[in-house]
């Protein structure tokens, strides 16, 4: 098989898991990357349009990927047109807000795994 190239349009973001946490329903930028666990990675080709975001996601698989997510990065990552290659990388020290008490917590804390 051949090389997949990527239109100039177009953006690879890959979020890699170096954490001890399991991540489900991981989204970003209206692109479902689905579940990451340990030492894991998820990557997609995006289209360059919208204004990038924190990465979204769940910590339990308690509830439908449809729903709204329970955390999300404190960091916001750019949907800049001319970056082409774009990663996010959780590592236990991660900081994430709980989005229903507005909490900020490590990633590791969350679970008391750091």
């Amino acid at each position: 098989m051949g090389t997949i190239e990527a239109k100039p349009e177009t953006t690879k973001f890959t979020i890699q898991n170096d954490s001890k946490v399991q991540l489900f329903c991981v989204k970003w930028n209206g692109t479902d990357f689905g579940y990451i666990g340990p030492g894991e990675f998820s990557e997609k080709v995006i289209l360059d349009d919208g204004n990038g975001g924190p990465v979204d996601f769940d910590i339990s698989n308690d509830k439908p990927c449809s729903s709204k997510s329970q955390y999300r990065t404190h960091r916001y990552f750019s949907n800049n047109k001319y970056k082409h290659n774009k990663e996010c990388i959780f590592i236990n020290n991660t900081l994430v807000i709980n989005k229903t008490t507005n909490v900020i917590d490590t990633l590791g804390g969350i679970l008391n795994v750091d």
